[in-house]
């Protein structure tokens, strides 16, 4: 599973151990150390990929103190030696390297929650990711990566304890390794959190937590009943194109976005939502734009605007003045882009791209985060996922790459056969959404 081969890239002075490619759901990229950064694959957590800064300053190959002490705790104490083989000028050597599954668990788990993190309905900036950030850091030696999550969630953690009933031992867990790591640098915080976990541990039960209310059948209704809308027009909230935690994402793709069109005025009405507490400042930087991948360019756009008056206060709008009928653009899409200069990508790249946001819907609907939503059901989420997977299959087909779209079909077939897959022990918990706060 976590089989590697070293390859030297002249071209970026890198020595890259290659393992079998990512699949239907991408890459998860972790740079635990300087010099070294890996990549897991973000369905089955496999080490798929480790890239090493070899080239010295003079042109020497060299690796880094950090990142050999990173390599040796992966591939044992022989890596380096490997590692020096494979340099420039050395004839390839065609030595596969394993790497120790402990740890690769950990911080493949590392990766992957760091990649839903960026995409979740819960905000980034819940205490929960960080604390289990900082558990998971902390179990795989990365000292300042744990310290650093446990600053930002100790406060925020103190501030939530009181809202809850009870807590999973997992969660319970989470928190108790946030004060271990603080205590170093911030005994008296790291006291009240323990303290205030001790509380908690005498309540009892009393309903299920508040969660963020999302009705996971209602999205499953939109998806069919919006299937045929708009004339093949498709719309993305790319996280990778706006500011972090500055809009509410929803369940899937189709809902991170409101788009209507009206065809009276020749324009077409998108509603986002602002996550809470997003600098509501950053909106004004941020466009829709109606993209046609025929010729890859913008034929319109507009900048988002808060109402007025009126409709909800989280809520921003951008109206797009069509140059012709919808009806002519055929599978145009909407996204959001902060720089009106953003090139346009390919309809092959936007396809990867969304294929990529619905695998990781698919993901977390696999997950079944109660949280998220407390009244849905288990088969409510395994409908999700079967949609989710089906949309990821249509998007790898459009982007021309079949060996993922039958990928996709496998994975939706696995569910169809058991709906309630067990989650692996070393998958990350996400307990931001387990919690759903």
């Amino acid at each position: 599973m976590n089989n590697l081969t070293p390859v030297f890239e002249c071209e970026t002075g890198q020595l890259i151990l290659e393992g079998p490619p990512a699949g239907v759901a991408g890459e998860a990229p972790l740079i635990p150390v300087p010099g070294l950064e890996l990549a897991f694959d973000r369905a089955d957590g496999r080490l798929c990929r480790a890239v090493i800064e070899a080239a010295g300053e003079d042109g020497s190959f060299s690796v880094g103190e950090q990142a050999a002490a990173m390599l040796i705790r992966l591939f044992g104490s022989e890596v380096l030696g490997v590692v020096s083989g494979t340099g420039p000028g050395k004839a390839p050597r065609m030595r596969v390297l394993s790497s120790e599954p402990g740890l690769t668990a950990t911080l493949s788990s590392l990766a992957r929650l760091d990649a839903t993190r960026a995409t979740s309905p819960v905000s980034p900036d819940s205490p929960w990711w960080a604390a289990e950030a900082a558990e998971l850091a902390e179990r795989g030696g990365l000292r300042a990566r744990a310290r650093a999550e446990a600053h930002q969630a100790v406060i925020k953690l103190l501030g939530q304890l009181d809202t809850f009933q009870t807590l999973p031992a997992v969660a319970v867990r989470a928190a108790k390794a946030v004060a271990s790591i603080h205590a170093v640098t911030d005994p008296q915080a790291a006291s009240q959190l323990r303290g205030a976990l001790k509380k908690l541990a005498g309540r009892t039960p009393d309903g299920p937590a508040p969660g963020a209310g999302f009705d996971v059948a209602a999205e499953v209704k939109g998806l069919e009943k919006d299937s045929g809308r708009l004339g093949g027009l498709h719309w993305m909230l790319d996280p990778g194109l706006v500011p972090e935690g500055l809009f509410q994402r929803g369940l899937s793709p189709h809902s991170d976005l409101s788009v209507r069109h009206d065809s009276v005025n020749g324009r077409v009405i998108i509603h986002a939502l602002l996550a809470p507490g997003a600098a509501c400042g950053a909106v004004n930087r941020c466009l829709a734009r109606l993209v046609d991948p025929v010729v890859r360019r913008v034929l319109a756009q507009a900048t988002f605007t808060k109402a007025e008056d009126g409709g909800e206060p989280s809520q921003v709008t951008a109206e797009l003045e069509l140059p012709f009928p919808l009806d002519e653009v055929q599978d145009g899409w909407i996204e959001v882009v902060t720089d009106k200069h953003w090139p346009v990508r390919s309809a092959n790249g936007h396809g990867i791209r969304l294929a990529l946001l619905w695998a990781d819907t698919a993901l977390r609907a696999e997950r079944a985060p109660a949280g998220l939503a407390p009244h849905s059901t288990p088969q409510d989420w395994a409908a999700l996922a079967t949609a989710a997977w089906e949309h990821c299959r249509r998007d790898w087909e459009a982007a021309g790459d079949a060996c993922h779209a039958a990928l996709a079909v496998q994975r939706q077939t696995v569910l169809d056969s058991k709906p309630c897959a067990p989650q692996s022990p070393a998958d990350p918990t996400c307990l931001a959404e387990v919690l759903g706060r």
